[in-house]
C-alpha cells in the first residue's frame, strides 16, 4: 500500500520530536561517556538549568549508580514539576525577574561550598539565561531587565544577544565554572541555537567568552528600539578571564 503524504508527513514528525526528546539525548550521551568517578572524599552535585531541565535532570538521576550530595532544577513555570532526588524552582522567561535573581542566588550558593575532590555536573537547554540571573558587581536586576528587553526589541541574533548577556552576569560567560573552582565541571548542553555555538546557548554558563570590549559595544547598539542601556552596564562590557583553576570537561 502506497503511504500517503499525510502519514508520511507524520512520521517524518514524530520522528523529529523524538530526536529532540532531551531525556534520551542525555541518556546516551551518558551511556557512551559515563560520568567519571568522584575521587575519594569528594561530592558529586547536579545543576540542571533550562526549559528543559526537569527531563535532563530525570535522566541524569536514572543513570548514576549513587543519588547526588545535592540535585537542583531551576525551569520556567509553565514547566515546574517534581522531580524526585532534586529540589525544583522557577525563574522567569524570557524577561527576569525577582525569582530569576532568587534562583541565580540559590545556585551561586550551591556551587561556591566546592572543593577540588568534588563534581559538578550541569545540565544546560535554552532559557538558561533569563531563569538565572546574578547581575555583576555594581547592575542591579531592574538594569538587567532593561537591557534584556532592548535586546529582544532589538533584532540581534541570539548568539549576540547572549554574548551582551555574559559580560553583565556572574554566572554567564564562564561565571558558573568560575563559582565552582576548583572542583571538576561536566557540562552536558542541549543546544537551542543554529551553529550549536556552546557560547551562545543559555549564554554559555560553562564557556569562557572570547569577545572583547569594542565588539560588545557595538552589538550594544539597537536596531529596533529606541530604550538606551542602563549607563552602569556600559562599563561593564567586559568579558571576564576564565580561571585556570577551574578544570572543565565539557560534552555537548
Amino acid at each position: 500500500m502506497t503511504q500517503s503524504m499525510q502519514d508520511t508527513a507524520l512520521e517524518l514528525f514524530h520522528c523529529a520530536i523524538q530526536r529532540a526528546d532531551p531525556a534520551a539525548a542525555v541518556a546516551a550521551q551518558l551511556a557512551a561517556e559515563p560520568i567519571a568517578p568522584l575521587a575519594p572524599g569528594g561530592r558529586r552535585i547536579v545543576l540542571a538549568v533550562g526549559k528543559a531541565a526537569v527531563p535532563m535532570m530525570r535522566a541524569t538521576l536514572a543513570a548514576l549508580a549513587e543519588p547526588p550530595a545535592a540535585a537542583l532544577v531551576v525551569t520556567n513555570p509553565e514547566n515546574l514539576t517534581d522531580v524526585a532526588g532534586a529540589e525544583v524552582i522557577a525563574g522567569s522567561h524570557p524577561v527576569p525577574d525577582q525569582s530569576s535573581a532568587d534562583a541565580g542566588a540559590r545556585v551561586l550558593s550551591l556551587v561556591q561550598t566546592l572543593t577540588a575532590a568534588d563534581q559538578l555536573i550541569v545540565l544546560i537547554s535554552g532559557g538558561g539565561s533569563a531563569l538565572i540571573v546574578a547581575p555583576a558587581p555594581g547592575l542591579s536586576l531592574a538594569d538587567k531587565a532593561t537591557v534584556n528587553e532592548m535586546l529582544l526589541a532589538s533584532g540581534l541574533e541570539i548568539n549576540r544577544m547572549n554574548l551582551i548577556r555574559q559580560a553583565l552576569s556572574q554566572l554567564k560567560g564562564g561565571g558558573l565554572c568560575r563559582a565552582a573552582a576548583p572542583a571538576e565541571v561536566t557540562a552536558l548542553i542541549l543546544s537551542d541555537v543554529i551553529g550549536d555555538d556552546l557560547r551562545a546557548i543559555a549564554s554559555g554558563p560553562t564557556v569562557a567568552p572570547w569577545v572583547r570590549r569594542p565588539t560588545l559595544a557595538r552589538f550594544c547598539r539597537p536596531k529596533a528600539s529606541g530604550t538606551r542601556s542602563p549607563l552602569r552596564s556600559k562599563p561593564i562590557l567586559r568579558p571576564p578571564k576564565m580561571s585556570a583553576r577551574c578544570p572543565l570537561r565539557k560534552t555537548s
